[in-house]
């Protein structure tokens, strides 16, 4: 009897098993989908890190088990290893060659130096501690996006307290956007000069929008290399949404609610990146010198965004980063939607996530490239 129990149960776990396995396989097919021809392919695709972890939780049980089924997940494993990477990223220190010519890059969305989390008396009150870090900070170039300066104000003028003053070159793509005219928008700031720059404005936002993506040609002793600063759209979902969610389970009305109003936003988001991202491809693929393209996606490594991304890209956290190299400083734990991704001519050698910056939603992202010399490109 306990013979045929075994066998029952055997038979069920690889059933589940292979049920996870299939779920894997169309939640990799599914990041090939555009959402704008198929959307529900973007939510299918969100939940393959759930799909991931439960094919390695298979993959110990029948180690522990001692069963040859181990073949099953394991099989599974080694053939989408490269979405494990995008998971959790495995990498050794290395040290930089002493003749090797580098460029170290941050990228972080500032959250408007949180201009208006207070105002008193119609006066924005800025986070001057998270101003001092990012322009204290050694870094060769700077993406920052949610940028905010008042240029009329000595306290507040963000591009002299973190550009002018420091020696940085800069290109900026801003819109004045309040009613105490501070310029809202991208900036890319270079401590090497900045050749030429210019502004890509996805066709699907409005012109003054924030969502948009910024270029330089950065001098890097006499070779150039193009970063770009991104912001796609925002996924427009705020703490009070999700916790509204939490606290409507239980009220089946309410939960339905809230839920499908999160779905609806996140629906949108998916197909409005989707349209915004190839606009970004199309010209990164013009570019006559090796790219950084880094920013807020605002999207996860298992969407058809970054995917995208990843099909003509390397990824910088995958690359060189340890971890999870979660970015998102809010209410849902382990979302990484700031990248940094570089094409041939750059090497990957270092990345980190600035944690102890919390005074943005999003924490800073640095990564270190290495200049390969022309003749090995």
């Amino acid at each position: 009897m306990s013979g045929t129990f075994k066998k029952i149960r055997r038979r069920v776990w690889l059933i589940l098993n292979t049920l996870v396995v299939l779920w894997m396989l169309l939640g990799v097919f599914c990041m090939q989908v555009p959402p704008s021809d198929f959307w529900p392919a973007g939510f299918v695709a969100f939940s393959l890190p759930g799909a991931l972890m439960l094919n390695f939780l298979f993959l110990i049980y029948w180690i522990l088990r001692r069963s040859w089924l181990l073949v099953l997940p394991l099989s599974a494993l080694i053939l989408s290893w490269n979405y494990y990477a995008r998971l959790v990223a495995i990498n050794f220190a290395t040290d930089v060659p002493a003749e090797a010519k580098t460029l170290t890059v941050m990228s972080f969305n500032t959250h408007i130096f949180n201009a208006y989390d207070k105002i008193v008396e119609g006066v924005p009150q800025v986070s001057t501690d998270m101003i001092d870090w990012v322009a204290e900070h050694p870094a060769d170039v700077f993406c920052l996006q949610e940028f905010y300066s008042r240029v009329n104000s000595v306290e507040y003028n963000n591009f002299n307290r973190i550009g002018t003053r420091y020696g940085k070159y800069k290109y900026a793509s801003t819109s004045v956007g309040d009613r105490i005219a501070a310029h809202l928008g991208i900036v890319i700031f270079s401590k090497y000069p900045i050749a030429e720059g210019g502004t890509i404005r996805f066709s699907n936002t409005p012109e003054r929008s924030a969502n948009r993506a910024a270029w330089a040609d950065i001098d890097v002793n006499g070779d150039t290399v193009r970063v770009y600063a991104v912001h796609l759209q925002s996924m427009s979902i705020k703490s009070e949404d999700i916790e509204n969610t939490y606290s409507a389970i239980g009220d089946e009305s309410s939960f339905k609610k809230e839920s499908r109003n999160l779905a609806r936003r996140l629906r949108r988001g998916f197909i409005s990146r989707a349209e915004q991202v190839q606009q970004l491809l199309d010209h990164v693929k013009t570019s006559p010198y090796p790219v950084v393209v880094c920013g807020d996606f605002n999207d996860i490594p298992f969407s058809y965004t970054y995917n995208e991304l990843a099909k003509v890209l390397e990824n910088a956290h995958v690359q060189a980063g340890k971890g999870v190299g979660a970015t998102y400083n809010g209410p849902l734990p382990f979302l990484r939607i700031d990248n940094q991704f570089y094409g041939p001519g750059l090497e990957a050698h270092t990345f980190e996530t600035h944690y102890e910056m919390g005074l943005s939603d999003h924490f800073p992202i640095l990564a270190t490239y290495v200049l390969q010399p022309k003749d090995v490109e």
